[in-house]
């Protein structure tokens, strides 16, 4: 339930009575407890795999005509953050698309997309996506460490396990056989410490550049570990010749 109000940015109590009126909508238990949690009862998960597709395509339907040339694009944050919008932005100004733009996690990008609140979305690391979304490999980005102090230390600290970068490079990273991985919610948080402290983090090379850290400051792995950056778009945009190009537009 924090996890739902945290995403819709509403509170719990407010989940809590949109659920409700659901359920006496639907005449149906839509949530049951298990254990401390709440889980989707299986009335509920027929629910959303009949209306989360069809409320999709309605906002496809609406944003259409209201948005004209308008596209929403999510972003992962650590993208829009560093390199992001000097790659991105280019590519709508040459073929006259306005745009506007939006930072979160990557699985929630790809949350959005699918829904239809978003025409676009550019995630970093491994993502899962549904048979109704197209990924697009667009550029590979290289994990570096960064500290103030020497990188013969055999502790690290990098993003969360269940972030989909780490996903994407845990097993790559893992051969190097640390001593002790630390973990930390944001890439910029992880540099922070290591300017701060003489701790070594693990973030994406375009985060270090943001961060001004010095090219001493600045190792590369041997051999180099990468991250994929992928672009996201529902297959029925491609029938939209802007969007092809677009589309197009931000092939590797």
């Amino acid at each position: 339930m924090l996890k739902a109000s945290s995403m819709l940015r509403v509170s719990q109590s407010t989940v809590s009575k949109r659920i409700t009126s659901l359920e006496q909508y639907f005449s149906k238990k839509l949530i049951s407890k298990s254990g401390r949690r709440v889980v989707l009862t299986p009335e509920a998960l027929k629910i959303v795999d009949k209306l989360g597709v069809l409320i999709g395509e309605i906002r496809e339907l609406i944003n259409e005509d209201i948005k004209e040339q308008k596209c929403v694009v999510g972003v992962s944050e650590s993208i829009l953050s560093s390199w992001g919008p000097k790659y991105i932005i280019p590519k709508f100004e040459k073929l006259n698309f306005a745009v506007e733009l939006h930072c979160h996690r990557s699985p929630l990008v790809v949350d959005k997309v699918e829904a239809g609140e978003y025409d676009l979305g550019i995630c970093s690391g491994r993502i899962t996506t549904s048979r109704s979304l197209v990924s697009d490999v667009i550029h590979q980005e290289e994990m570096v460490l960064v500290s103030k102090g020497r990188f013969d230390k055999a502790n690290i600290i990098s993003i969360e396990k269940s972030s989909a970068t780490w996903k994407s490079i845990s097993s790559k990273l893992l051969k190097f056989n640390y001593d002790k991985i630390q973990y930390l919610e944001s890439f910029f948080s992880i540099g922070q410490v290591a300017k701060s402290t003489k701790s070594i983090g693990l973030i994406p090379i375009g985060v270090a550049r943001t961060m001004n850290f010095k090219a001493t400051q600045i190792k590369s792995f041997k051999p180099k570990i990468y991250r994929p950056v992928q672009l996201i778009y529902k297959k029925s945009k491609l029938e939209q010749l802007k969007y092809n190009h677009l589309v197009n537009s931000f092939s590797v």
